[in-house]
């Protein structure tokens, strides 16, 4: 087992790792749209919070030695179920052609400023 950590994803709130790799998987850690390089949200709405969170855990996966066209698995994490169709959009964008499963629930935070988070299962 191997844990990931980079400057390029976001900085751990808590007692939880960016990633670990464990037999030929990256399992990313539910990510939020914090700008690494500011420890701040990104201004805007679900829009730019998705893009960013798709950005952080991109990040992870290239630490990692994997990539967002690798993941198998996602689970999507929403404030607000109306914000489905443009999370949706934006994940869509990210993903291209990449279809991984994909649960998504809408669900609260412990922070009001998060709309978005998101967690994935990805191969090496």
């Amino acid at each position: 087992m191997k844990i990931i950590e980079t400057p390029k994803g976001v900085k751990p709130q808590g007692p939880y790792s960016q990633g670990i790799v464990a037999n030929g998987f990256v399992f990313v850690s539910g990510t939020v749209g914090i700008d690494p390089k500011t420890g701040m949200m990104v201004s805007g709405g679900i829009n730019e919070q998705t893009k960013q969170t798709l950005e952080n855990i991109k990040a992870v996966l290239e630490a990692a030695g994997s990539s967002i066209d690798k993941v198998v698995k996602a689970s999507v994490f929403l404030k607000d179920g109306g914000h489905f169709k443009d999370m949706n959009a934006v994940y869509s964008g990210v993903m291209g052609a990449h279809k991984p499963c994909r649960t998504t629930v809408a669900t609260g935070f412990a922070r009001d400023d998060v709309l978005v988070e998101i967690d994935v299962v990805a191969v090496q």
